[in-house]
């Protein structure tokens, strides 16, 4: 599990000890930003597709080296991240059942290989 930033640093290690990759936003977002989405406080700093969390998925997908590779979390589900992650070689994304329809419409207009980061909207 790629959570922390850590795990993605050292993806390339963990990737020699495993039959698979996955990543969960929520809790990778949380420690990137040091900002958790329950604490109201510091909520509004929680942004799951800022360019540093964004930065942490490329390189735990570069380091798989083809090894099957999920995501979870709140980002698995925004339609502007979907080209960027599947791009990115994330082949199963883990969302609520409401949003599947939505989900799987996005991933047809996908273009294998686009790595088109989406633009983050960061809080002012």
């Amino acid at each position: 599990m790629i959570e922390t930033p850590a795990a993605a640093l050292c993806a390339d290690q963990i990737a020699q000890h495993a039959d698979f990759l996955s990543a969960g936003t929520n809790d990778l977002t949380q420690y990137t930003l040091a900002a958790g989405r329950e604490n109201a406080l510091v909520s509004r700093y929680f942004v799951d597709d800022h360019p540093a969390v964004l930065k942490l998925l490329e390189l735990a997908a570069d380091a798989a080296g083809g090894l099957p590779l999920s995501l979870c979390g709140e980002l698995a589900g925004r339609k502007r991240a979907i080209p960027h992650l599947v791009g990115l070689g994330f082949g199963a994304l883990s969302v609520p059942p409401s949003a599947i329809p939505e989900v799987k419409a996005e991933i047809r207009r996908v273009r294998l290989g686009q790595r088109q980061p989406p633009q983050a909207v960061l809080p002012a």
